[in-house]
C-alpha cells in the first residue's frame, strides 16, 4: 500500500517520494487518483506541493519511455544520498573529537535544499536533454464522468456496461480492451461484466479493490462517505482490502459488504471486524432490492412506437440511443421490461420486432 506523506511535509520529503515522482510523471494512474485527493485534503500546502511537482518536472526528462524518465530522475536523485552521506561523515569526525556541535533545524533544510540542486546541476551539466520539455503531454487515461446526471452509461470494449451515479466517474487506461480488463472508479456505479474466465475485471478503488469474472453488482465508494458498499447480485466478486494487505472477502449473490473508508489500522487488527457481511435489503412487496433501485428501470408500455421507447431508455440511462429507418421507428410494443441494463433491455425488445443495435463512441445505433 503506498505510503501517504504525514501533514508536517517538508518540500524535499515529497520530490524524494518515489509514488509523488509517479503521479507527477503520469506513470501510474492509481498514483494520479490517489495523490489528487490528497492534494485537494491539503489547501494550506498547495504552494509547497506545486513547488515539489516544478522540481520533479525540471528534474524529469519528459523524453523517451516513463521506466527511462523514472531512471534518470532517480539518478538525480541520487546525488542527495552522496550529499547527506558526506554530512554524516562530518558529523562522526566531529563527535569522534569531541567536538559537540548542535545543527539547527533551517540548517538542515537549507542542506536539503541544497541536496535538490546539486542534483539539478549534476541533471544539467550531465544531461542537458533533460531538461527539455514536450509540450504535448501524453495522456494516460480517459475518464467518463456523470456529473449532474442522475444516470450516465458507458459501454466499454470488452462488452461491460457500467451504470455511473450522480456525481461519479471511472477511469481506464487507453489500451483497456477485452484482455485488460482494469479501471478506477470514484462514487457508485452499476456493473455488468462480461464473462472471461481468463481475464478477470478489477475495479480499483481508494480503500479496496474488487476482482471478478463476469457478474453483476453495485459499488459504492464515494471519498467523502465514511463507508464503501459493494453488494453483488449475481455471480461472484472478491474484494480486496488495501489497509490490511493479503486480507480479502468473497461475496455470494444478494450479499453485501461494507467497509470504513480509513486508511488507520486499529491497536490491534481485527479486518473481520470492519468488514461486515449482510444481505441485501429487500422490501416484500418489491424484488428489486433497495442497493440497485436507482439503476433499475421498470418499463411499462402500451401500444408505443421504439422512437418513444428509445427516448425513455435513453433519458434513464443516460446514454445516446439513434434510430436509422423510419419504418424502425415505428416498430410498436407492449409489455412490462424490468432490467438491469439497457442493453437487456433492448434484446428483450428484439423478440418481438427484430432489430440490429451496435455500440459505437459510446453510442446505441439501431437499425433495421
Amino acid at each position: 500500500m503506498i505510503q501517504m506523506p504525514n501533514n508536517d511535509f517538508y518540500v524535499e520529503e515529497l520530490i524524494c517520494n518515489e509514488s509523488f515522482q509517479e503521479y507527477c510523471l503520469g506513470v501510474s494512474l492509481e498514483n494520479q487518483i490517489l495523490w489528487r485527493e490528497w492534494i485537494a485534503s491539503h489547501p494550506d500546502r498547495r504552494a509547497d506541493i506545486a513547488e515539489a511537482e516544478r522540481i520533479v518536472t525540471i528534474l524529469n526528462v519528459r523524453q523517451g519511455s516513463r521506466t527511462a524518465q523514472l531512471k534518470a530522475l532517480r539518478s538525480g536523485l541520487k546525488q542527495k544520498d552522496n550529499f547527506q552521506s558526506l554530512i554524516s561523515l562530518k558529523e562522526e569526525k566531529e563527535q569522534a573529537s569531541g567536538v559537540k556541535r548542535i545543527t539547527p533545524l533551517w540548517h538542515l533544510y537549507l542542506g536539503s535544499t541544497a541536496a535538490i540542486l546539486i542534483a539539478v546541476a549534476f541533471l544539467y551539466f550531465y544531461k542537458p536533454s533533460l531538461f527539455y520539455v514536450e509540450s504535448k503531454v501524453e495522456s494516460i487515461s480517459v475518464q467518463f464522468s456523470s456529473g449532474k446526471s442522475p444516470r450516465k452509461t458507458i459501454i466499454l470494449k470488452d462488452g461491460s456496461v457500467i451504470t455511473l451515479a450522480k456525481e461519479s466517474s471511472i477511469q481506464l487506461t487507453e489500451n483497456f480492451d477485452s484482455s485488460k480488463r482494469e479501471l478506477w472508479l470514484t462514487g457508485e456505479a452499476f456493473f455488468d461484466v462480461k464473462h472471461d474466465a481468463a481475464h478477470p475485471f478489477v475495479i480499483h478503488t481508494v480503500f479496496n479493490d474488487i476482482k471478478v469474472l463476469g457478474t453483476s453488482f453495485n459499488v459504492k465508494a464515494y471519498k467523502n462517505s465514511g463507508f464503501m458498499e459493494t453488494a453483488l447480485i449475481q455471480g461472484s466478486v472478491r474484494v480486496e482490502s488495501k489497509k490490511y494487505p493479503g486480507y480479502f472477502v468473497v461475496l455470494k449473490p444478494n450479499q453485501k459488504l461494507i467497509t470504513p473508508n480509513s486508511s488507520e489500522k486499529a491497536a490491534v487488527a481485527k479486518p473481520a471486524l470492519e468488514y461486515r457481511v449482510s444481505k441485501l435489503q429487500q422490501d416484500p412487496t418489491d424484488p428489486v432490492p433497495q442497493e440497485i433501485q436507482w439503476v433499475r428501470k421498470r418499463l411499462d408500455i402500451d401500444n408505443l412506437p421504439l422512437s418513444v421507447i428509445a427516448q425513455r431508455l435513453q433519458e434513464w440511462y443516460g446514454i445516446e440511443i439513434i434510430i436509422s429507418g423510419e419504418d424502425v421507428k415505428n416498430y410498436r410494443y407492449s409489455g412490462v421490461f424490468e432490467n438491469e441494463t439497457i442493453l437487456k433491455t433492448l434484446e428483450a425488445l428484439q423478440l418481438s420486432y427484430p432489430f440490429q443495435f451496435k455500440i459505437e463512441e459510446n453510442k446505441i445505433n439501431i437499425k433495421k
